[in-house]
């Protein structure tokens, strides 16, 4: 019998190779250079040609691995250990905001290669975070057994480290973002904007700090999502383009020139 993780590896396994087969057809191979790996014909783009077949095999190795281990199930787990009953599980552990900020930062990654290279660094230092956040997440969870000493663990390795970094690179995102929104603003609109966005930063804070017993949870999630509505305006800010500014007045030296839109 075919097991969950079987089906799903050998899902990607026939996606990467249908990928392949499409990205040789489009980019000039000829009749049956992709069906046959090249054997009988080209095989059009080599390096993407060759990316989505190795992806395919890992993806075909992983589901060969999957069914002969069977998803790892119990009795699995036990015969290969050499006991009768396998270990305890690992404590079931909460949902992770990690996934939905890689898959951001791909997206961040994909528009900066068409709209502007700031962007794309953008996306290429979200997903750096993301890895590291989501390696150290996921290694802290199955520690130990006790899901308090895992959170404990995990805050004494990368709280001295993430704090002042993460910092700095939101800090970096978030001015090269807003810079993008009010540079596509009009002169007046980028008064207002700055403004409501000052005002809702100040009522933030204020409302924050007269309720400490606030959860955390609520505050990370304002902060996530406050974030990412920055983000995904400074995207589509730089997508649009940059408002026009025309010189007023001429002359060189010490002559007076003003710009406006």
């Amino acid at each position: 019998m075919l097991t969950t993780g079987f089906k799903l590896w050998f899902g990607f396994c026939a996606a990467a190779v249908s990928a392949a087969v499409f990205a040789g057809y489009t980019s000039g191979a000829t009749e049956t250079g992709p069906i046959s790996l090249g054997w009988k014909g080209g095989v059009g783009h080599h390096v993407t040609y060759v990316v989505f077949v190795v992806a395919a095999a890992v993806f075909g190795l992983l589901g060969i691995m999957a069914v002969a281990f069977r998803d790892a199930d119990s009795e699995s787990v036990a015969e290969v250990l050499g006991v009768d009953t396998a270990p305890p599980v690992q404590p079931k552990v909460g949902s992770s905001v990690w996934p939905a900020l890689g898959a951001m930062g791909i997206a961040t990654v994909v528009v900066g290669l068409v709209v502007s290279s700031a962007l794309f660094v953008v996306g290429l230092l979200l997903l750096v975070a993301v890895g590291l956040e989501w390696t150290m997440a996921n290694w802290s969870e199955k520690a130990t057994g006790d899901p308090v000493a895992n959170r404990e663990l995990r805050e004494r390795l990368l709280r001295p480290i993430e704090i002042p970094v993460l910092a700095l690179v939101g800090i970096g995102v978030l001015v090269l973002a807003m810079s993008r929104v009010l540079l596509a603003s009009s002169v007046n609109g980028a008064v207002l904007v700055a403004g409501v966005v000052g005002v809702c930063v100040f009522g933030a804070a204020f409302l924050f700090s007269r309720r400490p017993n606030i959860p955390r949870r609520v505050v990370s999630t304002v902060l996530i999502l406050s974030c990412v509505a920055v983000l995904v305006a400074g995207i589509v800010a730089a997508a649009t383009g940059e408002r026009e500014f025309h010189q007023k007045g001429g002359g060189s030296g010490g002559d007076h020139v003003e710009v406006g839109e």
